[in-house]
């Protein structure tokens, strides 16, 4: 086995700078380098009752998995007959069907499929 010497590694690191490698491992633009970077969603989907609400949680990661802290979150819905969303991020339901959830924060999105089922009628406390 070879030992690497200063010189060879100095050489090493100018061939790869003259070549454009800048960092020791490149990632594609707007790709996390590490599975838990970007954007996640949770819960990823839900049921509900109309009238129900279900909090889903946004969070941002870093390239090593990390929790970024104060990312503002901006949530939509696909159809607000169905589902609504507040800026914290809980999705009332309103109606039967069913409704994409959408966060967006720097850039990056994620979504969360709501199905929003009918109210039970109430039962009838008359025996007749």
């Amino acid at each position: 086995m070879r030992a690497i010497t200063m010189s060879r590694l100095v050489t090493v690191l100018i061939v790869a700078a003259a070549a454009g490698c800048t960092e020791p491992f490149d990632t594609p633009p707007n790709e996390p380098s590490h599975p838990g970077g970007g954007l996640s969603v949770v819960p990823s989907s839900a049921t509900i009752i109309s009238g129900q609400v279900v909090a889903l949680k946004a969070t941002m990661r870093d390239q090593f998995g990390d929790a970024i802290a104060g990312v503002t979150v901006k949530w939509r819905s696909s159809n607000e007959a169905v589902a609504t969303v507040a800026a914290n991020g809980e999705v009332l339901g309103r109606s039967a069907g069913v409704a994409t959830v959408t966060a967006d924060a720097e850039g990056r999105t994620q979504t969360s499929g709501i199905r929003v089922l009918a109210r039970p009628p109430k039962p009838n406390k008359d025996p007749a």
